[in-house]
């Protein structure tokens, strides 16, 4: 028999009991029931100690046993089963399994195993991890971070600031800051609202003043807002005619019987006036009047109001389309402030030095002409010291050289005490007088008359012409002559007494090239220095045959020191016999930084029993000293 079929007649017996093929042939009915019932006759204690397991290796081994015997041949797989039969008996099953697998064998046997598993990765990675990398790890890394950066830094700073502040600044921070912080107040030449006309609609600044003429109330000139006239303390109108253009008084305002008939609008002026329906008079103390005054009233589309603060006398007698009316709660802080900053100006555009030169000339007479000669610089300036009062004081004309026209004029007059002005007709190019064709009214509204030291101030002298220019007076003015073409900032009184009757008519003061402003000086380059100010004192640095002296210097370098380092521990205590009988002014040097000196007869105002309220005796810390109340 092959061995094929005695694997087939091998598979035929495992199957026979589930499929009913027993191990000669197909069942019939008849033998699967003969199987049944031998079946049932099997002793129940036999069928009790023999498992299946063990009755299906038993009759395995016999049919392999008689296949073998009946065939004459014989399996490889029956001779070990043969040799181990001598040795156990048949119905003892083996302990071990036998070599071939019973389970369904594959048709192809493996490769041999490896002897060992070798000790370098296959080219693809197993799933499961090496015990080394599979690839060698890259030269740079790429998402963790380097130890050194990829780029070297950019030579300058981006735009925007990194998160984390660096410890060194990203630029070199410059050499002085460009402005003081006060500086945004944007007061250029005299100041916003006080230098160039200003307004909806204002004069245009393109245009010079117009000459003085005749009112034509429906055809005005232009708009003009700003403070034409500004008085730090009081006013007095005694004798006098008119004061053209806003009005602001921080003291009393008074007008005696033979005082200005009009205020804001005028008879004769340049007619560029205030928008109607604003505060055209603005007054901190009292008002009073000793005869009727108009008040821009001269039609009706013309009107404005006067607020005053303290008391009033006859206001019933300001006349005007607007309103008289008290305001106990009036702020002036902003114009407090203005003397401040006036002053501030007034003290530093003394220290610039000159550009041009006043040239004064008598041949032997009593009284001469002074010529102000301009060079090319944009700004002019001229300083006319204390012991030059010839080129102010005894001049019968006043003339300007032909490059002046179109430069910024600044003339400082230095001094204090009181100093006299004489309102000398004044001339360029043969063109004198305040009416058309006179004196250049560009010329007019481009110079600035300073006084930073002087107690009281006189223009006029006098003398009667018109006096061409705007003023800027630390202590009192008086106004003696005929009348004063441009902006008037005293910071003391005004006192208005002329014979021949007087004028303030409304110029603004905007010159072609603007004035240094100290609140936005660069200290490093342009602030007055002690080095600065001894340059000054060498004859040269003035006028070409004048020197300084040592009495105007000292205030110049006492004003750029700094206030003592701290003050007495207790004021001297002085005796009945040797108390002070006066109040003056507290010398430059001696007041803290941002006080400026004001004069003798302002700081008298607050010698009792005057007791005034507002500036000088008002301010803290306080500007004067002696016998003095401060409010």
């Amino acid at each position: 028999m092959k061995i094929s079929s005695t694997i087939s007649l091998f598979v035929l017996i495992l199957l026979a009991p589930i499929t009913g093929i027993s191990a000669y042939g197909w069942n019939s009915s008849k033998a699967m029931a003969d199987e049944i019932e031998l079946s049932a006759n099997i002793n129940k204690a036999t069928v009790s100690t023999r498992t299946l397991k063990k009755i299906i290796r038993e009759e395995r081994r016999f049919v392999l046993f008689n296949s073998r015997r009946l065939n004459g041949e014989c399996l490889s797989i029956c001779e070990a089963e043969a040799e181990a039969g001598t040795q156990n008996p048949i119905n003892e099953p083996t302990d071990k399994p036998s070599i071939s697998p019973t389970k369904s064998p594959t048709d192809r046997p493996s490769k041999n195993p490896t002897k060992s598993p070798t000790d370098t990765p296959s080219v693809t990675p197993t799933k499961s991890p090496t015990d080394k990398p599979s690839v060698s790890p890259t030269v740079t890394p790429t998402k963790s971070p380097t130890d050194k950066p990829s780029i070297s830094p950019t030579k300058s700073p981006t735009a925007s600031s990194t998160k984390s502040p660096t410890d060194k600044p990203s630029v070199t921070p410059t050499t002085s800051p460009s402005c003081k912080p006060v500086c945004d107040d944007q007061q250029e030449n005299l100041g916003d609202g006080f230098s160039a006309a200003t307004g909806v609609g204002g004069y245009s600044s393109e245009q010079c003043y117009p000459p003085i003429v005749q009112l034509d109330a429906n055809n005005l000139a232009g708009i003009d807002d700003s403070v034409a006239v500004f008085v730090g303390g009081s006013y007095y109108g005694r004798r006098a005619a008119e004061v053209e253009g806003n009005m602001v008084v921080l003291g009393d305002l008074s007008v005696e019987s033979n005082g200005p008939g009009n205020f804001v609008s005028v008879g004769v002026g340049t007619h560029v006036l205030p928008t109607s329906g604003g505060e055209c008079i603005k007054v901190g103390g009292s008002i009073s009047a000793a005869r009727d005054i108009q008040v821009f009233n001269q039609v009706p589309s013309m009107y404005c109001d006067i607020v005053y603060k303290g008391s009033a006398t006859n206001n019933n007698r300001w006349k005007t389309n607007g309103s008289v009316r008290r305001d106990a709660n009036l702020d002036l802080s902003e114009y407090e402030k203005m003397k401040t900053v006036l002053a501030e100006k007034s003290q530093y555009w003394s220290t610039l030095p000159s550009t041009g030169q006043a040239i004064y000339e008598s041949w032997g007479n009593p009284t001469g002409q002074t010529t102000y000669e301009c060079g090319s610089e944009d700004v002019q300036v001229f300083n006319i010291l204390p012991n030059e009062r010839e080129k102010i004081e005894g001049v019968h004309t006043i003339y300007f050289s032909k490059s002046c026209l179109d430069k910024t004029i600044l003339i400082n007059v230095h001094g204090d005490g009181n100093r006299n002005i004489d309102a000398a007709a004044m001339h360029y190019e043969g063109k004198m007088g305040f009416g058309p064709g006179g004196f250049p009214t560009c010329i007019t509204s481009s110079l600035l008359w300073n006084f930073p030291d002087a107690d009281s101030v006189d223009i006029g002298n006098g003398r009667t012409s018109e006096f061409h220019g705007s003023v800027l007076i630390t202590g009192d003015m008086t106004l003696s002559t005929s009348g004063q073409s441009g902006r008037t900032m005293v910071l003391g009184d005004i006192i208005h007494d002329s014979d021949s009757g007087s004028e303030f008519h409304s110029y603004e003061f905007n010159p072609p090239t603007s004035l240094p402003n100290p609140a936005c000086v660069d200290e490093s380059t342009q602030a007055l220095t002690e080095s600065s100010v001894k340059a000054l004192e060498a004859p040269t640095k003035y006028e070409s045959t004048q020197a300084l002296t040592e009495s105007s210097v000292k205030p110049l370098v006492s004003s750029t020191k700094s206030p003592t380092k701290s003050p007495t521990k207790s004021p001297t205590t002085a005796s009945s016999s040797s108390a002070p009988s006066k109040c003056t002014a507290i010398p430059q040097n001696r007041l803290p930084s941002g006080s400026w000196k004001t004069t003798n007869s302002n700081c008298n105002k607050c010698k009792p029993p005057n007791n005034k309220k507002w500036w000088p005796c008002n301010l803290n810390p306080p500007i004067c000293e002696g016998n003095c109340i401060f409010k």
